[in-house]
């Protein structure tokens, strides 16, 4: 992993809360990140992660809280504006665009931020299609003939040509195949080697063989276990869902 530049936080969320009518989703929610970190957030089904992550994309609103990016106060920044000012999401169920081939998907990232040649976009295509090979052969295809993992790779290509200083991956294993997985995670890694600032959102503790920067644990909205260059176990894991402390966990 790169190391942890000695500067302000990229990314400063206090407090952040998120309610659905009388259902809260998230509860007073607070993570830090510098420039260059990757976080891990893991939950079962309905813990929060996804209301976590499409609140800092500006996709739902919150109910208390703020979210500061490199300084500045952008709570209340619509989705749009969150885009050009450098957080992309890829969501949980890829959002690519069926009827469009892979090269218009990717098209789509580039034009989301404006005001940038076509030569930087053909230059920055290639870089993705570098990190995703299995795309280089599949750019004239509909994406509706990808697999599950090209999809998933399509996925993350569009949302890294929008240049972000924030990446936001919700569930990208989710139902992928095993080498799938590992493409995605490998991709992933060099992306944080590279110095890309991501919070990658999963309900599994990864099979991955490197640690994130920070690893943090929600419960019913709640983040229960935060742990700097360390993942819990699999048995951790599984009393933290359960509701039950685990020893060195916390």
């Amino acid at each position: 992993m790169s190391a942890r530049p000695a500067t302000g936080p990229l990314l400063d969320v206090e407090r952040l809360g998120v309610d659905y009518g009388r259902v809260r989703a998230l509860r007073q929610v607070s993570l830090t990140l510098e420039e260059g970190e990757m976080a891990l957030l893991l939950g079962t089904n309905g813990a929060g992660k996804s209301s976590f992550v499409e609140a800092l994309a500006g996709l739902v609103p919150v109910s208390g809280g703020r979210v500061h990016l490199r300084g500045a106060d952008i709570t209340s920044v619509p989705a749009h504006r969150r885009v050009r000012r450098g957080v992309s999401l890829v969501p949980e169920g890829r959002g690519t665009l069926p009827g469009l081939t892979v090269a218009e998907n990717l098209d789509l990232g580039w034009r989301a931020v404006g005001g940038r040649s076509r030569g930087d976009f053909r230059q920055e295509r290639e870089r993705i299609l570098r990190l995703f090979p299995a795309l280089e052969k599949r750019v004239d295809s509909d994406c509706s003939t990808l697999s599950g993992g090209e999809m998933q790779m399509l996925a993350i290509g569009r949302a890294l040509l929008a240049r972000p200083s924030l990446l936001l991956l919700d569930e990208p294993s989710l139902g992928l195949a095993p080498k799938a997985i590992v493409a995605v995670h490998e991709a992933l890694r060099t992306l944080s080697e590279e110095g890309l600032t991501m919070i990658l959102v999963e309900q599994k503790a990864l099979t991955i063989d490197w640690t994130p920067h920070l690893t943090c644990v929600l419960r019913h909205g709640e983040i229960i276990m935060q742990a700097r260059d360390r993942r819990p176990t699999s048995e951790q894991l599984a009393e933290l869902y359960l509701g039950r402390p685990s020893k060195g966990t916390t």
